[in-house]
């Protein structure tokens, strides 16, 4: 169910649906010689991926005016391109991925289309949220029908058994986990994967705001010794304190 707030949003949301249409188009557009640029894409993500207008603390003053534009994502720029990055030149041999906690659905619409022209035989992601689909998402699984990619999206709890079932038939091979931010969650998160993704993705690993993300994030980098890691940490110096952060685990 929508709460009263998120209701209002999502009408707004419907209002400005065609902002997928318009991301999916450009982000297809971009010469090979630049998607792997920083520089670059890091513009690419502020002004065409856009962001989100929530818990602005966490983002530069100096970006205001790109806060709730484009697909609303809830990353900081400098992270997130160099994130994308990696999955360009990492996941080529992977064909499905799991978001849990996708919120309004923009970091997993971009990340769909990053792995989809990392691999064009990338088939299958899943988004699970408490929330029902967005309409991004709605709009994502209608351009996508035609292209020989499939999307599940789950409304409800990533404990449910229905959930955990999805998940054992599917074994998606690359993992986001972005929901439960209290450790407890966090950690089943990841044990529900552990054993099917070759990389799993950590959010908010670096950051004042989620202490208990943070901490299981230093734990399991000490903790998973046959795993390499890579972390997206770059702060802006403008935001007092650190937030967000991505952190990777892979084989």
């Amino acid at each position: 169910m929508w709460i009263k707030d998120d209701y209002t949003r999502r009408l707004h949301f419907l209002n400005i649906v065609s902002n997928v249409d318009r991301f999916v188009e450009q982000f297809r557009l971009i010469p090979d010689d630049l998607i792997y640029d920083e520089v670059y894409m890091e513009r690419f993500v502020i002004e065409k991926i856009g962001l989100n207008n929530e818990a602005l603390n966490e983002q530069p003053v100096e970006l205001s005016e790109y806060y709730g534009t484009g697909l609303y994502v809830w990353q900081n720029p400098k992270q997130f391109s160099k994130y994308l990055i990696w999955l360009l030149n990492n996941a080529q041999k992977y064909s499905s991925y799991l978001e849990i906690g996708c919120r309004w659905g923009g970091t997993f619409i971009a990340t769909c289309e990053v792995l989809r022209r990392s691999n064009p035989n990338f088939k299958t992601a899943i988004a699970i949220d408490l929330m029902e689909k967005t309409p991004f998402i709605e709009r994502y699984i209608e351009i996508s029908q035609n292209d020989n990619f499939e999307i599940h999206y789950f409304q409800g709890s990533s404990r449910s058994e229905q959930f955990i079932e999805l998940i054992k038939k599917q074994k998606p091979e690359i993992s986001f986990i972005d929901g439960d931010h209290r450790i407890m969650g966090a950690l089943q998160d990841y044990m529900l994967v552990r054993d099917y993704s070759k990389i799993i993705v950590h959010h908010d690993i670096f950051s004042d705001a989620c202490q208990e993300t943070t901490f299981l994030w230093d734990c399991l980098k000490k903790l998973e010794k046959t795993k390499n890691y890579i972390e997206f940490i770059e702060q802006y110096p403008s935001v007092k304190g650190k937030y967000l952060g991505i952190g990777v685990l892979f084989d």
